[in-house]
C-alpha cells in the first residue's frame, strides 16, 4: 500500500471543504449522483468500496442517487489494524457524504531503534526506509526485517533484525573507519540455491556479492530437496573468494520453498503475515523453510494496488509466484530499479546514497536523473535515466574491476551438524547430512 494518486482538490457543500479528488469531478447540485468522500488518520490507507478497489485517503466516490442504498466500506495501511464498516443510504444529487477512519495500530507491530557510533550514519530498513542516526522506526511488521547503515569514510555495516510484537529492538553499529572489503563469487550444483550471508539474504546462485568486509563470513546456501549447506568462508580485502558448493539430495525432505518476482520489482513480500524481504530485479526473493500446505501472499508496493494470494507448497520442491503489480489511477511517480554484477554496490541517485543494489527506489518524481554506482575494487559507473510516472526505470550494471582478482581456494564441505537457524521469521532443525 501507501500508493500514490494524483490529487485535486474538491469543493464540497454544506460546510466541507479541504477533501481531495483522485480524478477531476464538477460536483452539479440536482445532478443524479452524489459522493462518498473518504479519509482516514493516518492519511495513506486503501480504500475499498462496495468490493472496489478506489485508491489512497483521501479520495471521493461518486454513486448514483438511486443506486443500491447498502455499502461496505474497508480501509487498510501497513501497520495499523483493517478498518471495515457498513452505510445504508446514498448521498443526495450533488451531495457529499465524508467518512473518516481512525485507524489502530496493529497489534502485530514493533518498532526498531537504529544508533551508531559515529552517529549521523544513513541507515536503510528494507532497501526502502531512509533515515539518521540515532532514528527509531514504528509500526514495523512483526517478523525478520534488515538494516544497513552507510557513513562516508566507514565500513558498511549489515545486521538483519527480528521484530516482535509490541517491543522495541535496538540495533547499534559500531563502524569501522577503513574500508577493506573483498568480494564472494558463489555457485552451486545444482544453481538456484538461496545465499545467506552472516544471516542476510543476498540472491540466488549463481551470483557475485561485494561489500564484503575482510575478515571472516558465515555463508548458508538453501535450496528445496537439498540439505542446508553451510559454512565459514574467509573473505580478504581487495579479492574475489570463489565457493562452488555441491549440495546433497535430501531423499526426505521437509520443507518447500516460494521464489516469488513482481513486475515491477521492489514490492514488499508477507508470507502468512510476516515480512519476507522485497522482490528484486534479475531474480527472485525466496521464501525459504516454508511447511507443505497453503500459504499466503501478499505483495504491497508504492503506487501500486497491494495483491494478495496463495503459494501451494510441496516438501522439497519450489513454488514460482509470479504477479504483475496493477498501478493505482493517475500516479505522480516512478521508480528506478537498479541491480549490479556484484551486487552490493552503493547507489547513488543525484549524488544521494539510495542503499546497496539490488535496489527498487520508489516515489521518484519525473524527470531525469544521474544514477551512479560504486565499489571498491572496481571502476565507478554511471548513466543517465528518465523516469516517467507510473513506471519503473530498469537499470542493470557490469562493474569492471580495477584489477584482476586474485581467486582463492573454495572452502571445502561443512562438516556433519545440526543447526538452528532463524530465517524469514521461522525458528527451525535443519540436518546437514554427512
Amino acid at each position: 500500500m501507501r500508493f500514490s494518486t494524483v490529487l485535486l482538490f474538491l469543493i464540497l457543500i454544506a460546510g466541507i471543504s479541504g477533501m481531495v479528488c483522485a480524478q477531476t469531478e464538477t460536483i452539479v447540485p440536482g445532478s443524479d449522483h452524489g459522493y462518498f468522500s473518504f479519509n482516514s488518520v493516518p492519511s495513506g490507507a486503501d480504500v475499498v468500496f462496495d468490493g472496489i478497489y478506489q485508491g489512497e485517503t483521501p479520495v471521493v466516490v461518486e454513486v448514483a442517487v438511486s443506486g443500491n442504498p447498502q455499502h461496505r466500506i474497508e480501509m487498510t495501511r501497513d501497520g495499523y489494524e483493517s478498518w471495515s464498516s457498513t452505510h445504508t443510504g446514498n448521498p443526495a444529487a450533488g451531495e457529499a457524504i465524508p467518512i473518516t477512519a481512525t485507524l489502530v495500530p496493529s497489534s502485530r507491530v514493533g518498532s526498531i531503534m537504529v544508533t551508531s557510533n559515529p552517529s549521523g550514519a544513513e541507515v536503510i530498513l528494507d532497501d526502502s526506509r531512509i533515515a539518521s542516526t540515532p532514528y527509531t522506526y514504528t509500526n514495523i511488521s512483526t517478523g525478520t526485517h534488515a538494516v544497513s547503515f552507510f557513513l562516508s569514510g566507514y565500513e558498511i555495516y549489515y545486521s538483519p533484525v527480528n521484530v516482535l510484537k509490541g517491543v522495541t529492538t535496538q540495533v547499534f553499529a559500531d563502524l569501522d573507519p577503513d574500508l577493506t572489503i573483498g568480494s564472494l563469487s558463489v555457485t552451486s550444483s545444482p544453481s538456484g540455491a538461496s545465499v545467506y550471508v552472516d544471516h542476510v539474504y543476498r540472491g540466488v546462485t549463481t551470483v557475485v556479492l561485494g561489500n564484503l568486509q575482510d575478515g571472516t563470513h558465515l555463508v548458508l546456501l538453501v535450496k528445496a530437496g537439498y540439505y542446508l549447506w553451510q559454512n565459514n568462508v574467509k573473505v580478504t580485502a581487495g579479492m574475489t573468494t570463489h565457493i562452488d558448493a555441491k549440495l546433497e539430495a535430501d531423499p526426505a525432505p521437509v520443507y518447500g520453498t516460494v521464489s516469488i518476482m513482481s513486475n515491477p520489482p521492489g514490492a514488499d513480500v508477507y508470507a502468512d503475515g510476516n515480512y519476507i524481504g522485497r522482490t528484486r530485479l534479475g531474480g527472485p526473493l525466496v521464501f525459504i523453510l516454508a511447511t507443505p500446505g497453503t500459504h499466503s501472499v501478499r505483495l504491497t508496493k508504492f503506487g501500486y494496488q497491494d495483491d494478495s494470494g496463495t503459494a501451494t507448497v510441496v516438501a522439497g520442491q519450489d513454488y514460482e509466484y509470479n504477479i504483475n503489480l496493477k498501478a493505482v489511477p493517475n500516479p505522480t511517480t516512478g521508480s528506478i530499479s537498479v541491480t549490479s554484477s556484484p551486487i552490493g554496490a552503493e547507489v547513488h541517485v543525484n549524488n544521494v546514497f539510495r542503499g546497496l543494489s539490488p535496489l527498487t527506489v520508489d516515489g521518484i518524481t519525473p524527470g531525469s536523473y544521474t544514477v551512479a554506482l560504486k565499489l571498491i575494487g572496481y571502476e565507478n559507473w554511471q548513466s543517465t535515466v528518465n523516469v516517467t510516472a507510473g513506471q519503473t526505470a530498469p537499470i542493470s550494471a557490469s562493474l569492471l574491476p580495477t584489477q584482476t582478482p586474485a581467486p582463492t581456494e573454495s572452502p571445502g564441505p561443512a562438516p556433519a551438524l545440526v543447526v538452528v537457524i532463524t530465517i524469514a521469521g521461522a525458528a527451525l532443525f535443519l540436518r546437514k547430512h554427512s
